[in-house]
């Protein structure tokens, strides 16, 4: 008789205990997605500030134009400048405003004006203002 309720007892402890596990869940708990800081660009005095910066994908750059005159924001090999004339005028042509490698276009940002672009894709993006080439930065997305 001893025996039969010890293993009796034993039989219910296994049955409780498997009860028990059967409610808890193995799968991964979620958590929550936190979006990446949004990071702002100065076009100031001719010059893209900071010069270079390191971000993460899904980041979103604004460029705001300080200046008093259009500028652009343009992925690629900028065109090759040359220093002004003694009369101040310049010896090439107007730059083309498509120039670049159209990963990032902005267009004409004018002085005030912002320009918004979320980089999605991992890499180094060297950009240049395409209305004054000497103007250049370096994005590096991780």
């Amino acid at each position: 008789m001893r025996v039969a309720i010890r293993v009796l007892g034993l039989g219910l402890l296994g049955i409780v205990t498997l009860v028990g596990c059967a409610g808890t869940s193995s799968a991964p708990s979620a958590s929550p997605t936190v979006a990446p800081s949004p990071v702002a660009i100065s076009i100031k005095g001719f010059a893209f500030n900071p010069k270079t910066i390191e971000v993460v994908k899904g980041t979103t750059v604004t460029w705001t134009n300080g200046d008093t005159v259009p500028h652009t924001v343009t992925t690629g090999v900028a065109p090759a400048t040359f220093p002004p004339l003694p009369s101040g005028a310049s010896p090439t042509p107007f730059p083309s405003l498509s120039s670049g490698d159209g990963k990032v276009f902005s267009g004409r940002i004018e002085p005030t004006k912002t320009f918004n672009f979320t980089f999605n894709e991992a890499g180094t993006f060297v950009y240049f203002c395409s209305v004054h080439p000497a103007m250049g930065a370096t994005i590096t997305v991780k």
